[in-house]
Parts: C-alpha cells; structure tokens; sequence
C-alpha cells in the first residue's frame, strides 16, 4: 500500500472498529455460553460479560494499533487460563466459549465492514482478527495446560505421600479413611504389599510396568530404588521378575505385610527367581541367606577340590541334577550334553568328596552349597 493510500484505509480501519459496541458484542456472547456450554451453566451472566469483556478490549487494541500482542499481554491470557483450570474449567468448555465469543465479535465486526464498503480494509481486518484471536487462545491453552499439569503433580504428590505413610505406618488412623478415597482403596478390604527392586539391567519404569497391572496401588522410589504396590491377590505365578510378596493385611496394619515384602523380595533376588515369592514360601532358602558361614564350610566340602571353570561346570551339573530329581536324562537335556557326559561328572564329584546325590542328606548339603554360591554370585544357575 503506497502512503498516499494508508492514511485513508487506516482511517476507514478506526472507523469500522470505532463502530463496534463492544459491551454489547460481551453481553451476547454471556449469554449464549452460559446457555450453550454446560460448564458455564448456572454462572453469573454479567460476571461472565466482564471477564469476556477483559479477553476482547485487548482483540480490539491490537486491531486498532496494528501490532502483535506483547510477551506481557501474552502473560495475562496465560494466566487467565491458568485461572479457569484451577477453577476447575476445562480446557475443552473454556476453548468453546472461548470460540463462541469470538464469532460474536467477528459477526460485528463483519457487519460493519459490509457498511463501511472497503473490502481491502475489510479483509486485512478479518485475517488481523483470526490472527490475533489465534496467537491469544495458544497463550490461553498454555497457561490452562501448564496449571493442569501442576495440579495434577501436586495431586499425585499428595497420593504418593498417603501411601508411603501408609506403607510405613506413618499414617495417623484417623486419615485411613481420607487416604483410601484418594488411592482408590478400600477401608474394608485386605491388602498384600509387594516389593520388587530393578536390577541386571532393568529400570524402576520397566519394574513400574510390570506390576502396574496387578495392582490396586504404586509406589515408585528412585531414591531407594524400589516399587512397592498394593494387591488384593498374589501376583501370576510367573513374572518377568524377581518380586516378593507379604501377606494380606488391613490398611492400618501394612507395615508388617511390607517388611515381609521385602525379606521375599530379598530371597527372588538373591536366588534370582523371577517370580513372586511369598512370605514363608523358601524356609530354606531365607536359612541359607541367614547363615553365610554355613555356606562357606558346605561349600569347601562339596566343591573344594576343584576351581575356576571346572568348579563352575560342576555347580551347574549338581544344580541341574538336583533339579530334575536325580534324573540324569532330563539334568544333561538341560545342560545340552551327553547323559554320560553328567552321569561322569557325578561320578567324579562322589569319588572325590564321597557325596551322593542320591542320599537325601548329601543331596541337602549340595543343595545348600550350590544355592549359596548362587546367593553370593559365586556360582552359576543351571
């Protein structure tokens, strides 16, 4: 546009916007979203005309000043967003009255451009409106989002610390009942806790999926390096993990169903058994654990004469024979060699310590032997 042309359009511009009533442009529009959006329904209708009023005077400020909104402008419809999403408007309502209120203005202001008979003027007019209407609803969804986002934290925050009050027997009992509703449990219903830990390469989110699943309620901790959750049933029997599993127990009294949690989750870890293991299920297992110097003798008296490689094949041979019940076809299909292949190493292992796995009691001593190496990381699982 040549200047002896812009000073004329810019006045047809500021008088087609001069003509605009806004007031009345803010009190149709009230009263259209408090009839048309149900989460405005029941709200003051010149309360609503005011806070509309407020999102079109700077519409119009821009379009009589030919300018973009400022980083500051930006802010306030930012934070008038933020302002409805802790009023518990959501975004979806807010974008409709937001959408609804601007058709109104652009109706009126259409109108007046139709008058006015400059369709130049007209049409820059109409692409600065959508423009500007564009840029302020993104301030708008930001701000409503970014509060959302920070509700929802807070939220969770809040979750997270019923729980681990709960977990920890920290919770005073007149809250049980304020902690249920906001977990989503059930006051009269028992709990078991399970303790899993990540470990050989997997992440507290992997462990996280795992158990989300099967459970009432989670409890990520990357700081200690855990995820406890709550479950009305033992877990499948097979997991991607080792987990450990305490009894089930009233809300007020999971503290104990969590210390047995972690004392099996200790065992499927040490054993590296990847399933759930429950409370009281590996007596043997939990003896073993307890008495290192046990295992240490025992140790020296099934595998002492060997070292190294050899060791570590032998371990492996014994554990496998032991967990077939002493059937050395289906121990050496395990291992991927020949039945004689493993019937000569058990031969060699009696020669040389005088145990048979046959025997219940030299089978026990092996077995202790092999599963504290396992433990230890001494040894190697078949």
């Amino acid at each position: 546009m040549n200047k002896e042309a812009e000073s004329p359009a810019r006045e047809q511009r500021g008088r087609v916007l001069a003509a605009l009533s806004l007031e009345d442009i803010a009190a149709d529009a009230a009263v259209t979203v408090v009839r048309e959006v149900p989460a405005y329904h029941g709200h003051d209708t010149g309360q609503v005309r005011t806070e509309l009023l407020a999102v079109l005077e700077p519409v119009m400020a821009f379009l009589r000043e030919e300018r973009d909104a400022t980083a500051a402008e930006q802010a306030q419809f930012a934070a008038f967003g933020a302002l409805r999403a802790e009023q518990g408007v959501g975004l979806e309502p807010l974008l409709e009255a937001f959408r609804l209120t601007t058709r109104r203005a652009f109706d009126a202001l259409y109108e007046q451009i139709r008058r006015a008979d400059a369709p130049q003027v007209g049409l820059d007019l109409a692409r600065d409106f959508w423009a500007g209407c564009d840029r302020l609803s993104a301030a708008v969804v930001q701000g409503h989002r970014e509060r959302e986002l920070e509700k929802a934290q807070a939220a969770q925050e809040h979750r997270t610390l019923l729980l681990r009050q709960l977990l920890t027997g920290d919770l005073p009992t007149e809250y049980l009942a304020t902690a249920a509703t906001a977990l989503g449990l059930d006051l009269r219903t028992e709990y078991h806790v399970c303790h899993a830990r990540p470990g050989k390469g997997r992440t507290i989110a992997a462990v996280e999926r795992a158990l989300r699943p099967h459970t009432a309620a989670l409890l990520a901790e990357p700081g200690t390096d855990r995820v406890i959750g709550l479950t009305t049933r033992p877990l499948p029997a097979r997991m991607t993990l080792p987990v450990g599993l305490g009894s089930a127990r009233p809300l007020a009294q999971l503290r104990e169903s969590l210390a047995e949690a972690e004392r099996s989750d200790e065992l499927a870890v040490a054993f590296d058994l990847h399933r759930c293991v429950r409370t009281g299920e590996l007596p043997l297992h939990l003896a073993v654990l307890a008495l290192p110097s046990v295992g240490e003798q025992l140790v020296e008296r099934c595998f002492g004469h060997t070292t190294g490689e050899r060791r570590t094949t032998l371990v492996r041979t014994v554990d496998a024979y032991l967990a077939t019940d002493a059937n050395a076809d289906q121990a050496a299909a395990a291992l991927f060699v020949h039945p004689n292949t493993l019937r000569y190493r058990i031969r060699g292992l009696t020669a040389a310590t005088g145990l048979d796995p046959a025997h219940t009691e030299d089978a026990l001593t092996l077995w202790w032997a092999v599963r504290h190496l396992q433990a230890t990381g001494s040894g190697s699982r078949s």
